[in-house]
C-alpha cells in the first residue's frame, strides 16, 4: 500500500513539474542571410503550438525587414529529455503592430534536423499534441494580476536543455531587465494552466494596457485570427476556427 501511495505522489509531482502545455511549447530559431557575408545570422525565441499545426510566436523573431530564410522548431518529445530538432516552418500570417507571427509547420525532421519522408511518425504524433486555443479566454485584467500579486507560469531552458516550468509573481515579471524580456519573446504565459497570452515586444504608446507591458493576450490573439478568418483566405478549410469566430 505504501508503495502505491509513493508512486501516486511521484505522478502528482511530475504533473506539477510538467504541465500539459509544456508539450505544446517550442523553441524557434530563425536564420537570416546576411548580404555580402558568408555566415548567416540567427535569432532565437519561443513559440506555442495550437490547432492545425500552427505556431504562435513573436514577429520580431522571424521578420526583420524581410522574412527569415529558414525557420526551425525544436521541442521535447518526452518531458525531462533534452530538446531536439522537430521541423521547419513557414510564416502564414504576420502583424508587426501586434508583434505576432503565425507559423505553419512543414518538413518534419529527425532529432538531428534531417528531413523525414512524408508521412512520418513525428508528423502524426505532432498532430495530436497542441493547445486548443479556441475557447473562452480567462477574464483577468493586469490590475487584478498586480493587485492580488498573482503568479504567472512560463517555461525555461538553459543551454538547450529540457523545458521546465517557472513561476513568478506578475509584479516581478514586469521588473525583468530589457535583456531578460528580449530573450523571452514568443513565450506563452499562463495563470496556473490557463493561457494568459504571448510575450511580445513592448508598445509604450499602445491603447491596450497589456501591449504596453509586452503581453499579447489570449483574447487579442483570437481577435486577430478571427479578423483574418473573416477577411482573408489565410485559414481556408480550418473549420474549428470558422465555427469559433461565428460565435457572438
Amino acid at each position: 500500500m505504501a508503495k502505491i501511495i509513493f508512486i501516486m505522489l511521484l505522478a502528482l509531482s511530475a504533473n506539477a513539474k510538467y504541465p500539459q502545455w509544456l508539450q505544446d511549447s517550442v523553441k524557434v530559431v530563425a536564420e537570416f542571410e546576411q548580404p555580402n557575408r558568408y555566415i548567416p545570422s540567427y535569432v532565437e525565441g519561443y513559440g506555442f503550438v495550437i490547432n492545425y499545426n500552427l505556431v504562435l510566436t513573436s514577429a520580431k523573431i522571424v521578420f526583420n525587414k524581410k522574412k527569415a530564410d529558414e525557420i526551425t522548431l525544436y521541442h521535447t518529445e518526452v518531458l525531462g529529455q533534452p530538446i531536439a530538432c522537430l521541423s521547419h516552418a513557414k510564416i502564414l500570417a504576420l502583424d508587426d503592430n501586434l508583434d505576432l507571427a503565425v507559423l505553419e509547420v512543414e518538413r518534419f525532421t529527425d532529432i538531428y534536423c534531417n528531413i523525414l519522408p512524408t508521412p512520418n511518425f513525428r508528423e502524426l504524433s505532432f498532430q495530436k499534441t497542441y493547445f486548443n486555443l479556441f475557447k473562452k479566454p480567462i477574464q483577468t485584467s493586469l490590475q487584478t494580476l498586480l493587485g492580488e500579486n498573482l503568479k504567472i507560469s512560463y517555461f525555461s531552458e538553459q543551454d538547450w536543455s529540457e523545458f521546465l516550468r517557472s513561476r513568478i509573481a506578475f509584479r516581478d515579471f514586469l521588473d525583468f531587465s530589457k535583456e531578460e524580456k528580449e530573450k523571452m519573446l514568443g513565450m506563452p504565459l499562463f495563470i496556473e494552466n490557463d493561457f494568459l497570452g504571448l510575450k511580445v515586444k513592448e508598445f509604450p504608446n499602445a491603447s491596450s494596457e497589456s501591449l504596453k507591458v509586452g503581453i499579447l493576450t489570449h483574447k487579442e490573439i483570437l481577435d486577430f485570427l478571427c479578423k483574418l478568418e473573416n477577411e482573408t483566405l489565410v485559414f481556408k478549410n480550418k473549420k474549428d476556427l470558422k465555427e469559433f469566430c461565428k460565435q457572438p
